[in-house]
């Protein structure tokens, strides 16, 4: 078995070059306590009590605001690399510390800009909506008027945020119960043991012996049920909440408040459970391709993950896995494919595991440094794939640096996963185009059905569930363990059709969905996956045209709401028409496989 190097061992053209933000730590150091004394000076008192004397002040304390904001983020972000590289070191422990201290005390200087800006007069506000002189500001402002008639009273308001870490509670505790408390045992199969925990659970469900799987299932799923009381009340207590909030905040439903930030309208949610119980079928017809694959008479929970069709075991060095992602990824134009050569020649990437070194992988960065991606490259396709994702978020993040101003460089989250999963889907298209292999096209046919039955289908069920539940709070109904088991086994059922088999243990599987303690969040999963899907296949059929329009797109960042910067790019997310033609696409993808495997 090949041993983990050793950090000092790792070519430096391997590792990410941090040195662009500071050349020493000895330079940070400087940095921090320069900025320390700046903020402890609280540069904003000047301005304090002033915000409606003039668009020239406020145009001014946002400049000055921008300037010292780089600084603190750049710092943060060399102490955050820093410690994910090897989070064992001491110092970097220590840095990340200080700089989440000087942020917060950051934070709290110039908290009263935005109470300040909306207790003034809605004719003011509007007049500095109209001056030139905030005119790079603007869709800011917007955003901030938009908000006035949901902003409380600034007692209120302290009240909420004192109250902040009670009203998560219920989060807190779930995680806590179920990342460090629950013991989810082990079993023996042909003198074989295997542990079941949350993070080798996924693994066990991959597993060809069916008795493996359900083993594994009854372990993790007896769990809950043996605190199923206890997590019903949990949950009914997170949804209270949200409600209570809403409610607090003039929003007549929880989903009205959760969506407002985004400026999302309740049609997008409405549209994307509309698109895909109209294109549910497709679903279905997978289910009953999976029941005659693996001769099963009927496909349980523990069924569902399982590979129909394996890929060869093919070694990607890393050079030869990032020239394949280059080619599944140079439809995309030569502007595309130079930013990815960029991204080897400035080192923006992590590659190699090492000792210590934060698990996983991401992409990060802001205006003010370089994209960084951490990757623990194991020179499997799924490594590959990871780095194409992730260069997928890379790149976004520095053609909108490159187009907008820094205040609207960034991106919404409901945008987040685009850039990444069409990077993916263009990648398998290539493969798909490359090869005849009956083998291999299956293995990857099946590898994209699977992601995409998890992000499109299983996110908008979970999308259901959460609505239908605060739904029945709202209108005066408790929630129980078996009210919520009750409404959780009639969509499983819904959502996979007649070749599926429920039980009281895949009924309960909302227990054990910690997104569901941040509400009306997962959707964003399945309208970002549709988007891709459609943004992928309209790169692949309609060539110019199209990807000018998606990167345009990448271009954007957050300078208009987010349904507003699709709409420029051609998709409109309130027509159920787009999660259609996603699904369409689902579709496919699903009678190409049932052609090769049965």
């Amino acid at each position: 078995m090949e041993t983990v190097k050793d950090r000092l061992e790792i070519p430096q053209q391997y590792q990410w070059s941090l040195e662009a933000m500071y050349a020493t730590d000895e330079d940070w150091e400087t940095e921090f306590a320069a900025c320390k004394k700046e903020v402890a000076a609280d540069p904003f008192a000047p301005y304090r009590g002033h915000l409606g004397e003039g668009a020239a002040l406020l145009a001014k304390l946002y400049a000055q605001e921008q300037v010292l904001s780089e600084r603190i983020y750049r710092l943060h972000m060399y102490a955050h690399t820093k410690n994910d590289q090897d989070t064992r070191v001491a110092k970097y422990q220590a840095m990340m510390a200080q700089i989440e201290a000087l942020g917060a005390q950051y934070g709290e200087k110039g908290s009263f800009i935005e109470p300040e800006l909306l207790a003034l007069p809605e004719q003011t506000l509007q007049s500095y909506l109209k001056s030139p002189e905030l005119a790079d500001y603007r869709h800011g402002l917007d955003d901030l008027l938009r908000s006035k008639p949901h902003v409380l009273s600034a007692e209120s308001e302290a009240l909420l945020a004192s109250l902040s870490d009670s009203l998560g509670g219920a989060r807190k505790i779930f995680g806590q119960l179920t990342n460090a408390d629950f013991d989810f045992g082990s079993f023996t199969i042909d003198g074989q043991e295997y542990a079941v925990s949350s993070g080798r659970y996924g693994l066990l469900m991959r597993n060809p012996d069916e008795r493996v799987r359900k083993a594994a299932y009854e372990s993790m799923y007896d769990t809950f049920l043996a605190h199923k009381n206890a997590l019903a009340a949990m949950y009914a207590t997170s949804v209270t909440k949200d409600i209570a909030v809403a409610r607090a905040k003039r929003f007549p439903t929880t989903r009205a408040a959760r969506l407002f930030s985004d400026h999302i309208p309740e049609t997008v949610y409405d549209a994307l459970v509309e698109g895909v119980r109209k294109n549910v079928s497709h679903l279905h017809r997978y289910l009953e391709l999976r029941r005659k694959v693996l001769k099963l008479s009927g496909v349980r929970m523990y069924d569902k993950y399982v590979a129909l069709a394996e890929l060869p075991d093919n070694d990607y060095p890393f050079e030869q896995g990032f020239a394949l992602v280059q080619k599944g990824l140079s439809s995309l134009g030569d502007e595309y494919v130079s930013i990815l050569n960029k991204a080897r020649e400035e080192r923006w990437i992590d590659v190699f595991e090492n000792p210590g070194k934060r698990s996983g992988a991401y992409s990060t960065g802001f205006y003010g440094t370089r994209p960084y991606i951490l990757l623990n490259y194991q020179g499997n396709f799924d490594s590959v794939s990871t780095l194409a994702h992730e260069l997928g978020h890379s790149v976004h993040s520095y053609l909108a640096t490159q187009a907008q101003p820094p205040q609207y460089s960034g991106y919404s989250i409901f945008l987040a996963e685009i850039a990444s999963t069409v990077n993916e889907t263009l990648l398998i298209n290539h493969l798909l185009d490359q090869t005849t292999d009956k083998q291999v096209r299956a293995a990857l046919l099946n590898e994209q059905i699977d992601s995409l039955t998890g992000t499109i289908y299983r996110q908008t069920m979970f999308a259901e569930f959460e609505y239908l539940a605060h739904k029945m709070v709202e209108e005066g109904t408790a929630l129980t363990h078996e009210s919520l088991c009750e409404m959780y086994g009639d969509l499983n059922r819904y959502y996979h059709g007649s070749a599926y088999v429920d039980d009281e243990r895949a009924s309960a599987e909302w227990s054990r969905i910690p997104h569901f303690y941040g509400a009306y969040y997962v959707f964003k999963y399945a309208t970002g996956m549709s988007a891709a899907l459609v943004f992928a296949d309209r790169i692949r059929k309609e060539g110019a045209p199209a990807i000018d329009k998606y990167l345009d797109f990448l271009r954007s960042g957050s300078s208009d709401y987010p349904l507003a910067v699709l709409q420029k790019a051609g998709l409109d997310m309130t027509d159920p028409g787009i999660v259609t033609q996603a699904l369409s696409i689902y579709g496919n993808l699903v009678e190409e496989l049932e052609s090769l495997l049965v």
